[in-house]
Parts: C-alpha cells; sequence; structure tokens
C-alpha cells in the first residue's frame, strides 16, 4: 500500500506545481488549464483518502470527494479543451450557453454526491478485505452512480470532439498539438472504462495517475510548444518560396540540397539521380569572380542566360561546427535587379557595398563617396501628406541619376539617406556636381517651403581605406552641415513644443529650465547612464505636453476643479503619452509621460501603478517638479518656503513619492544652497 500512496502523492505534487506555474502565466487559458491541474491534484490527494478509508463513514465521505474532484476536473478540462481550441478568427460559438449547462451539471452531480454521505443515493459500500484492489470498501452502483458516470463521459466525449474538429480545421503540419492530447484522452478514457467495468482486474485507477503526471505534457503543449516536424515542413516551404536561389554543399563537396529558384535557374540540379560536385557546379555556372572554395566571399554573377536575372550578388559561406571543422558550403545568389529602394529604385546599402568594394578593389583612386540627404521632407509630409513627401524624395534620386556619371554607384541608405560612388573623381569636382543639384532641387521645388538637399564628401585615396569608414565619414559630415542649415526640421521641434507649453499653460520657460536642472543634477547624484540623462532633460521640459490639449478653462482655472474638470484634467498625461509616441525623437519618453502622475502607494494616474513598478525617470520628474511648483507662485497657490517645501516632501515620503529619490533629492537641494 505505501508504494500506492506515494505513487498518487507524486502525482499530486506534479499536478499542484504546474498548477501554480499555469496560474502565474495569467490570462483566461491558464486560469481554465490551472483549475483542471488543481483539480487533479485534488483527486489524487481523495484518491489515497479512499485507499486509506477503514470505516464506511470514511469510505462514503473520501469516495464523495473523490468524485466531486472528478467533476470539477472534467469541468475543468471542456473549459480548457474550448479555450485552447477557440480560433482566434471565430469564437467558439453558444460558447457561454455551453458553460451554464455543464456548470448546471456538475453542480447537481455534486449535491447527489454530497447527499450519498448522509443516504445512499449514488452508490453503497461493502468492504472485502480478500479484495485484489487496494480499497477494501468497493461501492455498489445506484441510479444515481449512472448519471455521474454518464456525465463524466460526458465532459470527456465533449472535449474529444471539440479537438477533434480543431484538428481537422487546420493544416496537417499543425496538427501534432492538438492531435497529441486527443490521443491521450482517448487512451486516458479507455483505461477508465476498463477499469469501472471490471472487464480487468486492476489494482489501482490509472487513469488517475495519469492526470496528475499529465501536468507537464499539458503544459508544454500549451505554453512552449515546438513541432519538428512542423518546423522542417515550414522551413522547407520559406526556403522553397523565399525568391533567392540557394544550394547546399555537405562536408564532401557533393549537392546537399537546393531551391525552387535555383533550381530553376541551373536545371542540372533538377536531376536527382545526378550528384553533382562543388567544383562540376561551379564550372557549370562558370562563376567568374569565385576566387576559391576556402574562404568567404561575396561576388556578383552576370547570368547569360534566359531564365532568372541579370545579375545577381553572390554570398558564398564555409560552414564550421562549434570545433571549427568544415561541415559544408552554402551559396546564396541575391537578385540585384530586385535589390533595390521601392521608392526611389537606387540600389539597396548592401549592393552599394558590394559595387563600391569590387571598384576599390581594382585599384582605380581615387574613389570618391557623398552621401545627401533632403531637409525639411517631415514638415512636407505633415503639410502635404506622405505622397508629396515621396515625391520630393524620388525628385532627389531623379536628379542624382540625371547629373551624375553613368559609371556612378547610387544607393538609399538608413533614414532617407542617398549614397553616391565614383572612380577617379576629385572632392572638388564632386562639390560642384552636387552644388549644381542642391540648386535644380531649389529651382523645382513647388512646395512652397523651404527645403534644401545637404550632402557630405569623403575621398577613398589607397587600399587604407574602406568604403564603410568613407561612409561614415560623409554621413557624419552631412548632418553636421544639417544641424546648421535652417531648413533642418529636427533642430526646431523642440522649441517649436516647448513655446506651445509655455503658450498653453501657465508653465514659464524659467520653471521648465529650473526642473530640467534640477532633474539632471538628480539623474547624476543617482548615477544614470548618459543616455538616461537625456532622455530626464527632454522629459522635464515636455512631461506636460499633453496640457495642450486640456481647454484653458480647466487649465487656467484658479480654483478648485470640479470632479469632472479633475477627470478631464487628468487625461493630459495619456494625451502627451499620444503626442510623444507620434514622433520619432519623442517615443523614447513616451512613457515616462504616461506615467509621470503615478504615485508610490499606487493611487496615482493613470495606470494605478505602485513602487517601483513606475518608471524611475517619471518618479524622478514626480519629485523635482512638485518641488518646484511649491517653492513658486501658481494662480491656484502661493509659494512656500524653502524648509516648508522640505518638510512636504518628507511628510509626503512612502505614499507620494520614492522614498530613496526624496532623500536624495534633499541632499542634492541642500548643497545646491550651500
Amino acid at each position: 500500500m505505501t508504494v500506492f500512496y506515494i505513487w498518487y502523492g507524486l502525482a499530486a505534487l506534479c499536478a499542484a506545481v504546474f498548477a501554480v506555474k499555469t496560474y502565474m502565466r495569467k490570462g483566461r487559458l491558464s486560469i481554465c488549464l490551472g483549475n483542471m491541474l488543481a483539480a487533479a491534484a485534488a483527486v489524487n490527494v481523495a484518491y489515497i483518502a479512499r485507499m486509506r478509508a477503514r470505516t464506511y463513514y470514511a469510505a462514503s465521505l473520501s469516495t464523495s470527494i473523490y468524485f466531486i474532484c472528478i467533476d470539477l476536473m472534467v469541468l475543468a478540462l471542456v473549459h480548457y479543451a474550448i479555450e485552447f481550441t477557440e480560433s482566434r478568427k471565430e469564437p467558439f460559438p453558444y460558447k457561454k450557453l455551453i458553460y451554464a449547462a455543464l456548470d448546471l451539471m456538475t453542480l447537481a452531480d455534486g449535491a447527489f454526491l454530497v447527499m450519498n454521505i448522509f443516504r445512499e443515493v449514488v452508490m453503497r459500500y461493502q468492504f472485502n478485505l480478500y479484495s485484489v484492489y487496494a480499497i477494501k470498501y468497493m461501492y455498489v452502483a445506484k441510479n444515481g452512480f449512472h448519471f455521474h458516470m454518464g456525465f463524466v463521459y460526458l465532459m470527456l466525449v465533449v472535449t474529444a470532439y471539440v479537438i477533434l474538429l480543431k484538428t481537422f480545421s487546420i493544416p496537417k503540419i499543425y496538427r501534432g498539438r492538438y492531435r497529441d492530447g486527443l490521443l491521450v484522452l482517448i487512451v486516458a478514457g479507455l483505461v477508465n472504462y476498463i477499469y469501472v467495468s471490471g472487464k480487468l482486474r486492476i489494482s489501482i485507477d490509472l487513469t488517475i495517475l495519469a492526470c496528475g503526471f499529465a501536468g507537464p505534457m499539458l503544459y508544454r503543449n500549451t505554453f512552449d510548444y515546438t513541432s519538428r516536424g512542423m518546423l522542417n515542413s515550414t522551413r522547407k516551404m520559406i526556403l522553397e518560396y523565399m525568391g533567392t536561389p540557394m544550394i547546399l554543399f555537405d562536408y564532401e563537396d557533393y549537392v546537399a540540397d537546393t531551391n525552387r529558384d535555383m533550381r530553376n535557374l541551373f536545371p542540372v540540379l533538377n536531376n536527382q539521380e545526378r550528384k553533382i560536385n562543388m567544383m562540376d557546379f561551379m564550372q557549370i555556372a562558370s562563376f567568374k569572380d569565385l576566387q576559391n572554395t576556402m574562404t568567404d566571399q561575396v561576388f556578383e554573377w552576370y547570368n547569360p542566360g534566359e531564365e532568372g536575372a541579370r545579375a545577381y550578388q553572390c554570398n558564398f559561406t564555409c560552414l564550421k561546427d562549434e570545433k571549427g571543422r568544415d561541415i559544408g558550403h552554402l551559396l546564396i545568389m541575391k537578385n540585384m535587379e530586385v535589390e533595390r529602394d521601392m521608392l526611389t529604385q537606387l540600389y539597396s546599402k548592401q549592393s552599394f557595398y558590394t559595387r563600391m568594394d569590387n571598384l576599390v578593389g581594382r585599384g582605380i583612386y581615387p574613389v570618391t563617396v557623398v552621401v545627401c540627404n533632403t531637409n525639411g521632407i517631415g514638415l512636407v509630409n505633415d503639410v502635404y501628406g506622405w505622397r508629396k513627401g515621396n515625391q520630393m524624395l524620388r525628385l532627389a534620386a531623379d536628379l542624382l541619376r540625371d547629373n551624375l556619371p553613368q559609371t556612378a554607384v547610387l544607393a538609399r541608405l538608413e533614414d532617407g539617406d542617398m549614397a553616391a560612388g565614383f572612380t577617379e573623381v576629385e572632392q572638388e569636382y564632386a562639390v560642384r556636381l552636387f552644388e549644381n543639384i542642391r540648386e535644380q532641387y531649389r529651382a523645382v521645388n513647388d512646395t512652397g517651403m523651404n527645403t534644401d538637399l545637404e550632402y557630405g564628401i569623403a575621398v577613398i585615396r589607397d587600399a587604407g581605406t574602406t568604403v564603410e569608414e568613407a561612409l561614415r565619414e560623409a554621413g557624419d559630415s552631412m548632418r553636421r552641415k544639417k544641424l546648421m542649415n535652417e531648413t533642418s526640421q529636427k533642430s526646431s521641434l523642440l522649441d517649436s513644443l516647448t513655446q506651445t507649453l509655455t503658450e498653453s499653460d501657465y508653465e514659464t520657460e524659467e520653471h521648465v529650465e529650473r526642473t530640467k536642472d534640477m532633474a539632471v543634477r538628480l539623474g547624476r547624484a543617482l548615477g544614470l547612464s548618459d543616455s538616461d540623462l537625456g532622455k530626464l532633460a527632454l522629459l522635464a521640459v515636455l512631461h506636460d505636453i499633453g496640457k495642450i490639449a486640456i481647454p484653458h478653462a480647466i487649465l487656467l482655472k484658479p480654483g478648485k476643479l470640479t470632479s469632472e474638470e479633475w477627470e478631464i484634467m487628468k487625461t493630459h498625461t495619456e494625451k502627451g503619452y499620444r503626442i510623444a509616441s507620434a514622433s520619432k525623437e519623442l517615443q523614447s519618453i513616451a512613457e515616462y509621460i504616461l506615467h509621470h502622475h503615478e504615485r508610490w502607494d499606487g493611487n496615482g494616474y493613470p495606470g494605478g501603478l505602485k513602487g517601483d513598478e513606475i518608471p524611475l525617470l517619471s518618479r524622478i520628474i514626480t519629485v523635482v517638479d512638485s518641488h518646484d511648483v511649491m517653492v513658486h507662485d501658481r494662480p491656484y497657490h502661493k509659494a512656500m518656503g524653502q524648509a516648508q517645501a522640505e518638510e512636504e516632501l518628507l511628510r509626503c515620503s512612502g505614499s507620494q513619492f520614492d522614498p530613496h529619490l526624496v532623500t536624495v533629492f534633499l541632499k542634492v537641494l541642500n548643497d545646491e544652497v550651500i
């Protein structure tokens, strides 16, 4: 008997542990699965009590509890199956009605089982000392018991039907997740039927053990499911339809795998019976620029055939294992005619590197690299829309094509930057070319806005400078010029927003400047990174930017706000969050704007965050801004003295403010006063 107790105890423990893990995942599906596993743990514990029963009353009580736990377990199983298989696109029909019906049946069966403890309406008991079963008090079924078993099997059938329906409604490669659970359910149901019917003399109910030990499998299937077969099929489909020719050679240099695009390009690969060697393939393909097969290389190949694009960028990679041993070679061919920016039809950055490396590799110097960008496009987008802004970018690209030598390599980089590369062109000549392009751009600008074209130049004179270094140098030169260019929208963004805020609110430029300086001082005292100090300074200026969307009648009201007015005022944090999120330059502080009115005790808004849940930069601004408001006059209050303000900070420390921040802030403040 001890062995039985150990096994059922372990099953209960397993189910309980995974129930806790499941509840921690949160969400409706987690709750349903957690309920089922918790019920499975209770079933195993109740079964132990049933085996240990040595009196008639103990047998009746433990058996009723055991069957009630089974009811709860199968009810939770149905809930879990419906939530687990429910499509995100099509909710399960009549879900609430089904839940209600099954809940009522569970309640009714539970009532009968409770009644059975005092009056045998479901089953009666007989003691058999010589029974082969581990349980000596065996029950004799009455009509109520048949209702109970019918209910349990109904639940199992509903669960099986729901999973079966899901299994056959999705593609084959995704069925494993549901098929495994369905198989376990069917086997468990058969084993239980054999045990209950007595067709085989089994000493214990193995189904109960299975329910307990099923926790890991159910948890994995629900939250951490990975089907190797599905992934292999998916990867194969991706390779077949990726639109990029690919060929893999094994460690013996024979073709191991290809995709459809490579086979279309080289029909000889369609012959599956012929094993093609890598060197033979290289000769067939005539890769003239491939220097050897011992090192990684990037080269260009021009297709002489009719199938496929005319030009490809080829990436040849030597594959090695963790010990550095050769395990094969991979060749990926990118269509250079496709590797273009869709808006400007200029080459991609990688294509630019490849072509420029080839120019530099010929040793023909000087090689000149130019990076240019259009100022004011953001403003054009805001006023006229993206279509007009895109038109201006295409215009700039067309001017590059029309005015630069045909041998020039043109590309579109990140952030709207465009690059051009030439050979045997000195800087002075490149300046004349781009000044001419700039004048033409200004002449055809019909937006009525002061937009401009800015550029930077770098010259490669020997092999000591790489294309990447020259590109970076030219880009940095261009950006330095943009900072001094009046048409650069970025330089005026902060000034514009700050002015709008000061005009809308009672905030003054002095308050903004004081808050920024003190916030940065406090941030330095806390040891914040330089990146965070920059965000903090920006946050100090714009944390109340949402107030520009609050009616002036509320914003400038000298008296106390009504409850309705206060609710409107509180929305300024969310409005500020949306304003900042819409700007690329301000997205990094959007979350801190949203939470700068949270309180340390959790009674703030809008999220009711508490303690360390509140972002640190938001907590800092709360302390600094509150102190500055205390010691300066506002329409709704008179300034208090410095000592009184410090007492107020200490009083609210731990409720409104972070206690640690208050302590550090007061030290910084006193050092400043001294």
